[in-house]
């Protein structure tokens, strides 16, 4: 797997940091659906896509000295917002292939003890604004 997450709060590269040790990393985009029917349709519906958002699941084993996870946990707790690196290959600086875009955490779940996992964080981040291709 060659997946990575990056977080910063600047677009800088040397602000970026990697979340460290990922065991899951999804990206949805959706878009809203807007009913355009009419009696010119034929008795088929038709719709347009109207806004679009998306969200950003993620898994990692918890490393609470990470700078990434340092950043992430403040972003919720503060309620501002981040900006993400979503790689499928490549990193932060070199030949980065994926998205980018703002986004705050929406919510956090921390697996401190268990009988069968291991200590675990699993974040939902949401797009506040445009998600972009990087090529």
């Amino acid at each position: 797997m060659t997946g990575s997450l990056w977080i910063y709060t600047d677009d800088t590269p040397a602000s970026m940091k990697k979340v460290g040790e990922l065991i899951d990393l999804k990206l949805k985009i959706d878009g809203q659906d807007i009913d355009t029917s009419n009696v010119d349709d034929a008795g088929w519906g038709s719709s347009i896509t109207g806004a679009r958002s998306w969200e950003l699941t993620i898994s990692n084993n918890l490393i609470m000295t990470d700078a990434a996870y340092a950043l992430i946990s403040a972003a919720l707790i503060a309620g501002s917002s981040l900006y993400a690196y979503i790689l499928q290959s490549g990193t932060a600086t070199s030949s980065p292939k994926g998205w980018k875009g703002p986004c705050g955490v929406q919510s956090g779940a921390i697996t401190l003890a268990g009988t069968n996992t291991q200590q675990k964080a699993d974040w939902t981040f949401k797009g506040r604004g445009a998600l972009t291709a990087i090529p």
